[in-house]
């Protein structure tokens, strides 16, 4: 009789396991998707005293975690400006916190579009017209170095930083050398706008705008002289 118990047990206890996993994966899915609906809401609005609000009210480690996952959305959307979180979390955090998060989750989320738009392919390109809004990437990485056009780009204001993966997801780069190009070149950026939140939340203002000029002078320079940079990395 014992014998005989054995099985149905077995798959009573296998159902039950089943179904709360479906609903402890429900319940996370929901969470997080609530979580991330939020998170996106606030940056929609590209209201800085707001997000410095909302990043105020937990703990400094999920604030931090929170910095992260908008680092990250800032990406996939293309269009969420990353100095709005960058220096909104430096005001907050301090530069040198704020600079490390909003660097980790902006190769993250370049990373995750780069294999989102690789394993979608042609269909997003499509979807995004990319030839049109990324056209001189384009022909860089087709011309040269795919790494170095894509290092030199995340550097470049004409083109917006949200569209280099999906434009790299077209070349032979792979996923390593794609993150590494990323890395790279877009710290420069990321730790001028923290340094330059962080001076402002202290009232050095006189540090913020030499941050922020720096950040100017070195985009200009940069956006002028971009096809020298290019032939002179060829050449070598």
């Amino acid at each position: 009789m014992a014998r005989k118990l054995k099985k149905p047990v077995k798959y009573t206890l296998l159902w039950i396991a089943g179904i709360a996993g479906i609903i402890t994966l429900f319940l996370l899915l929901r969470t997080i998707g609530l979580y991330l609906m939020d998170l996106y809401t606030v940056l929609e609005h590209n209201d800085q005293q707001e997000l410095i609000e909302y990043l105020s009210r937990g703990s400094e480690l999920s604030g931090l975690f929170t910095v992260y996952v908008m680092s990250i959305l800032q990406v996939v959307s293309i269009i969420l400006p990353g100095i709005l979180v960058q220096m909104s979390s430096a005001l907050i955090y301090g530069w040198w916190k704020s600079f490390i998060v909003c660097w980790l989750g902006f190769v993250s989320g370049n990373a995750i579009v780069f294999v989102a738009a690789r394993i979608m392919s042609k269909s997003l390109t499509d979807a995004l017209h990319l030839e049109r809004r990324g056209g001189w990437l384009i022909r860089q990485m087709n011309r040269r170095d795919p790494a170095y056009a894509v290092a030199l780009a995340c550097m470049v204001p004409g083109i917006p930083n949200g569209i280099i993966p999906y434009i790299a997801a077209r070349s032979k780069l792979y996923l390593h050398q794609f993150a590494y190009a990323v890395g790279a070149s877009c710290w420069i950026q990321i730790v001028l706008n923290c340094i330059a939140g962080h001076f402002l939340a202290h009232g050095h203002y006189i540090v913020s705008l030499i941050a922020i000029l720096l950040q100017i002078v070195m985009l200009f320079v940069v956006t002028a002289n971009r096809e020298k940079l290019l032939s002179f990395h060829k050449s070598r």
